[in-house]
């Protein structure tokens, strides 16, 4: 009796932590032909044009049907995430050979099941590619169709993609100062990292009156477009750019002076709703 007790605690415990395994990125074997796939795309003409996203950015609002908001305190937040986070690229020629050459990944992340998604409006700024992709964590690559809303003050491009049965998110309420900041991004091709931080402050530059909010959770290049998450599993924000400051040199002419820390910027929600009309 003891003996079998002692096998069922055991068969208990495997379970579970088969059912704890950690999810295991692998970037080489989900990026290596990135590139090439969004390539066959462009030739097959199931691309967008960069001309014609670059008209479609000056599209200011679109009318979409929201997820609604989650109300409990999510106990996994990475793992009810993760699916709904992209890798999107372009693709060009250098002139000099035949092959499509990928640009850096940046990341966007699922609004609507039919193939809405979210990133900055900077992915977007080059004119000089020929199509861009979307790679989600099943290893599906998706052509960018069409941009339906963008914002190049407050860096946010609304866009779709083909296909459907994608996995939303949904908006959250603005988070307070010192609130939960959950990022998951690609920093440097290092594909669905997850940070973790508080919201340290908003402001307003001068720039237009647009507000940011700047958060304590890491990020890097690679990471634009990147959803900023609250412990409900509720996007409050996004990924937008870092600022570094220095320590001024004491000496004239001598260039910057010590590093002392990194700022780091996000899209609050207020801004992307602004852009939306719901449905």
């Amino acid at each position: 009796m003891r003996l079998f007790r002692r096998s069922i605690l055991f068969l208990g415990l495997s379970v579970r932590l088969l059912a704890e395994a950690p999810v295991v990125i692998d970037d080489r074997a989900l990026s290596i032909d990135f590139g090439d796939r969004i390539g066959a795309m462009v030739d097959a003409g199931q691309t967008t044009s960069a001309k014609d996203l670059g008209e479609q950015l000056k599209r200011e609002r679109v009318a979409i049907e929201l997820a609604e908001a989650r109300k409990e305190i999510s106990e996994d937040v990475y793992g009810g995430a993760v699916d709904s986070v992209g890798i999107i690229a372009s693709v060009y020629k250098c002139g000099r050979c035949d092959d499509w050459h990928r640009s850096g990944a940046a990341t966007c992340w699922v609004l609507s099941a039919d193939g809405v998604m979210v990133t900055n409006y900077h992915v977007f700024a080059n004119a000089e590619h020929s199509g861009w992709g979307v790679l989600t964590r099943d290893g599906k690559v998706s052509a960018v169709k069409e941009i339906l809303a963008a914002n190049k003050e407050m860096d946010i491009a609304i866009f779709k993609v083909a296909g459907e049965g994608y996995k939303p998110l949904s908006f959250g309420e603005a988070s307070k100062v010192g609130g939960d900041a959950h990022i998951i991004a690609h920093p440097d091709g290092r594909f669905f990292t997850y940070t973790y931080g508080k919201v340290s402050r908003y402001y307003r530059t001068s720039r237009r009156g647009v507000v940011w909010m700047a958060v304590t959770a890491e990020f890097a290049r690679g990471s634009s477009g990147g959803p900023v998450i609250d412990s409900r599993g509720n996007v409050i924000g996004m990924v937008a750019n870092t600022q570094s400051i220095y320590y001024t040199s004491e000496k004239k002419g001598e260039g910057k002076g010590p590093f002392q820390m990194v700022i780091r910027n996000c899209v609050p929600v207020e801004s992307m709703l602004s852009l939306i009309e719901k449905e």
